[in-house]
């Protein structure tokens, strides 16, 4: 018996009964005592499972792994998933221990969601089956710097994996898809084959437009989201790998979802879900090439995929007294943009509350703000709320589009969400955008109420 460990466990444990008592999460503090016990405990825990898939990125891990987890339900193969969405070492370790027996423990997969900068440590403590990249854009610079710094620990991470290993990765976006060059798993591509999705030329505030090799600058024939698309660079001549599977006849019905062919090795599949944006064809792309690679067959990938909920704050609607709230989680330029695309693709005006927080699981730094395309949306907007630790700064972005309609400026959170919802119409939609934590104490707030579900247990 493992002495450590075991002590390692049980304070884990305990701890997490303890915070759930008053009412909180326990997705981090559990982990990290388990941690301090042992240092070891993720290498430990790890090796009773048969499998470990890792999904990471910067935008899209939680949905892609609750995907992928949907899918695995569907086969009927047991799984642990740290599906409240903590990816750091802490957040990771208190999944397994939360799920481990001190008896006879039946072997599992382990899907893990893990932070962009945790990756080469969890890497070299699991020895993954299955790795997931979805995308690299700019996020939480006080935190991980420019993308490029992020892009080089990855090839540092990948570098040391074996043909054991299968690396899954977006070939539209050229700072993921090249990771292949440094590796020696094997590669699969995932991506987008169509024309009529592109949305003609990249966004101004795109991360990656210049040659990762030679420095030039990329042309695109077409642009899916941000820089992702379909590049090449005519100096060195650096292109976009051909994917192994992807969407093709695409069909985005703006909140309510989108339908798409999915091509794979194994044959062609059509899906319908609900959830909405390109971003989200680009999550299921991911989940449905891990599902391959894990081996499971079509049938079940679709079924598993439709029958997939959205992950709690990510395009999530919840019902009350007759009304609707949508909740879509921002974080960066990046994915703002993409749903206020989605969102207001459409002319009809809408019921808007934005939620800007600056505390360290969103980033200090708030600069960001004045990268997305809030001018898209200006005019279609019936009445908006700014709300959140950082609402000044969010008002003031505002000003200068030239926004003229109705708008209410509160920091408190929970006043600002109490009189939107109040002042909503019987049958209307209130589109909430938060960052990360204000999305936490949106879904408390609500869920104190009655209203759907507290984070952690979703």
């Amino acid at each position: 018996m493992d002495i450590r460990l075991t002590a390692a466990i049980l304070a884990s444990k305990t701890l997490k009964r303890v915070i759930r008592i008053f009412g909180k999460g326990g997705t981090a503090a559990p982990g990290l005592l388990a941690e301090y016990i042992d240092p070891l405990t993720l290498k430990k825990l790890s090796s009773a499972y048969e499998s470990t898939v890792i999904v990471t990125g910067t935008n899209g891990k939680t949905t892609t792994s609750r995907l992928f987890g949907s899918l695995l339900e569907t086969a009927a193969i047991p799984f642990i998933h740290n599906r409240s969405g903590s990816n750091l070492l802490r957040g990771i370790i208190g999944t397994l221990t939360d799920n481990v027996s001190l008896g006879k423990n039946k072997r599992k997969v382990a899907l893990l969601e893990v932070d962009e900068t945790t990756l080469p440590y969890v890497i070299s403590q699991t020895n993954p089956k299955i790795i997931v990249f979805n995308n690299l854009f700019r996020d939480q610079l006080d935190r991980y710097g420019e993308v490029e710094k992020i892009r080089k620990i990855w090839l540092r991470s990948l570098s040391n994996l074996d043909s054991s290993s299968v690396v899954v990765l977006n070939s539209d976006d050229h700072s993921v898809a090249h990771l292949a060059t440094e590796t020696k798993a094997k590669v699969v591509y995932f991506g987008i084959e169509d024309k009529a999705a592109s949305i003609g030329n990249l966004p101004h505030a795109s991360d990656f437009t210049s040659c990762i090799v030679c420095s030039s600058d990329l042309e695109y024939g077409s642009v899916y989201m941000a820089h992702l698309g379909k590049y090449a660079c005519n100096s060195c001549g650096l292109k976009r790998p051909s994917p192994d599977i992807y969407a093709e006849k695409i069909y985005l019905h703006a909140a309510e979802g989108f339908v798409a062919d999915i091509v794979t090795p194994k044959g062609k599949l059509q899906v319908k879900l609900n959830l909405p944006g390109i971003y989200n064809v680009y999550n299921s792309l991911a989940a449905i090439s891990a599902g391959l690679v894990f081996g499971l067959d079509l049938k079940t990938i679709k079924t598993g995929l439709e029958s997939a909920r959205p992950a709690f704050g990510r395009t999530e609607k919840i019902e009350i007294g007759g009304k609707t709230i949508f909740l879509g989680l921002v974080k960066n330029p990046a994915g703002f943009n993409e749903i206020l695309r989605t969102l207001f693709k459409e002319n009809s005006k809408k019921y808007v509350l934005i939620a800007i927080n600056d505390k360290l699981a969103d980033g200090r730094d708030v600069s960001w703000l004045w990268d997305v395309d809030f001018e898209f949306f200006i005019r279609k907007i019936t009445k908006l709320w700014v709300s959140g630790i950082r609402a000044k700064d969010m008002a003031l972005r505002l000003k200068y589009t030239g926004l003229d309609v109705p708008t209410k400026v509160e920091q408190n959170l929970e006043r600002s969400l109490e009189e939107a919802v109040d002042m909503l119409p019987e049958g209307e939609t209130l589109y909430i955008l938060p960052t990360y934590t204000a999305m936490l104490e949106i879904k408390k707030n609500l869920a104190d109420l009655g209203v759907g579900k507290y984070f952690w247990k979703d």
